[in-house]
């Protein structure tokens, strides 16, 4: 078991839909991870992906709806996040 722990987010923090977080989950195996708090989020992402550009949502290999590759819970400077 992954010991994991959260907090609220900051402005500029984003879920991995793309949204501004509301809770910032953090633990070893996959580090800080935004959540909005929408429920299904992953299946309505913001377009073009905040981190990568690109205007097709990303799908997990077997898929269903997934994270970009690319997420930081911070999008690079000069993104449309």
């Amino acid at each position: 078991m992954t010991d994991s722990t959260e907090r609220r987010a900051t402005p500029g923090e984003l879920c991995t839909c793309g949204r501004q977080a509301v809770v910032v989950y953090s633990n070893a195996e996959f580090g800080d991870v935004g959540h909005c708090g929408i429920e299904g989020s992953q299946a309505r992402p913001v377009l073009p992906c905040p981190w990568c550009g690109s205007t097709e949502p990303h799908t997990a290999p077997w898929g269903d709806p997934g994270k970009c590759p690319d997420y930081q819970l911070r999008a690079r400077a000069g993104s449309r996040a």
